[in-house]
């Protein structure tokens, strides 16, 4: 992310979110207004319109849903975020009135799905004659090959991998950086995603890049958010285990190196969002992470983070028990419990556990 998109993602912004405002279906606004919520003075949803984002998802406050975007102009916002990320290259239905209203009312855009908004002749007409900025997350600088370059850093690496799409990766990663410097422990974080490049002000959306050069981006990101720091936490996407998302998580994993994982899972989850396929014992799951860090840095999971998003509190604490009998990992939900202070702790423990067990890097 250069200076000018960070100053842009650090702006007032309206929320695009049209038929589909909700914690699993708006990935992307439910971050935003979890992390910066501040900045967010308003949602647009027709479906929802007249809510506010705390009857929806539970967290957020006030800030107002709204039909369209002339009913949140009044509240001053420079920047509309689609808050969306899909699984298409197309412009959806019905959102391309959305998108010109905002730029005839002088709004700059900052675009989360693959489909380039300025490749639509009519949106790239209206962006022209008002002047407006469009930041395309998904656009990838130009990185070079991945070359194991995080082995020479002194800066330990966590890495948040996990059960499936949409379960909590990036929120374990933010509240394992906020804690850990809270607690002292000066720490970056790397951004994979477009979610945590806006919350953070840095990062590469990772699945926007070529293939062959994905782990080069996350040797990029991991080496720039080293700088200064003890600590990196890697933010996760996909799973291995996604027939969809495969080919992104195992580049996270090599182009991270990291030292060790956290496993993330949404507690009750039987099957992957989107390709429905059956998700295979969170033993197994774990095992494989592990054993695909062999190549050049060993990592084993420290913990276990899950999202236990509609549970009670007795639901949730007998899953946790049953999850860690299975797993022989302690079972923390950053979320529920008002912070990652646990898992800080844990990966403390762990980092000290293993600090001699890491190999001297080959040459």
């Amino acid at each position: 992310m250069d200076q000018s998109h960070a100053k842009l993602a650090d702006k007032n912004f309206v929320l695009f979110a049209e038929g589909c405002f909700g914690l699993f279906t708006s990935k992307i606004a439910a971050s935003l207004i979890r992390y910066r919520g501040d900045r967010c003075v308003a949602v647009i949803d027709s479906r929802k319109a007249g809510q506010t984002v705390q009857d929806v998802l539970g967290y957020g406050g006030a800030i107002p849903i709204v039909g369209r975007v002339e009913q949140a102009l009044h509240l001053h916002p420079e920047v509309m975020i689609i808050g969306k990320g899909l699984h298409s290259v197309e412009l959806p239905s019905g959102w391309k009135p959305h998108i010109l209203a905002a730029v005839d009312n002088g709004l700059h855009l900052i675009n989360s799905i693959h489909y380039r908004l300025t490749d639509d002749a009519d949106i790239a007409r209206a962006v022209r004659d008002k002047g407006i900025t469009v930041w395309e997350t998904k656009d990838a600088p130009t990185v070079p090959l991945n070359r194991a370059r995080v082995l020479d850093l002194d800066t330990w690496v966590i890495h948040t991998c996990g059960s499936d799409s949409n379960i909590g990766k990036k929120t374990a990663a933010l509240e394992i950086w906020n804690q850990a410097n809270r607690s002292g422990i000066s720490t970056g974080f790397a951004a994979t995603g477009q979610s945590g490049m806006l919350i953070s002000g840095h990062g590469i959306a990772v699945d926007g890049v070529a293939g062959d050069f994905m782990g080069g981006a996350v040797e990029q990101v991991v080496l720039e958010a080293a700088a200064g720091n003890e600590w990196v936490v890697v933010e996760g996407q996909g799973s291995l285990n996604h027939i969809g998302f495969s080919g992104v998580a195992l580049a996270i994993l090599h182009g991270a190196l990291p030292h060790a994982l956290v496993f993330c899972h949404r507690l009750g989850a039987e099957r992957t969002k989107v390709w429905e396929t059956p998700i295979i014992p969170i033993p197994e799951l774990i095992r494989m992470n592990e054993e695909l860090t062999v190549f050049e840095r060993p990592a084993k999971v420290a913990a276990v983070s899950v999202n236990s998003v509609g549970f009670t509190e007795e639901e949730y604490r007998r899953e946790a028990e049953k999850l860690e009998a299975e797993t022989g990992l302690p079972v923390v939900d950053p979320v529920r419990e008002g912070g990652a202070g646990r898992l800080v702790d844990i990966l403390r423990a762990h980092q000290r556990e293993t600090a001699d067990r890491q190999p001297a890097r080959q040459r």
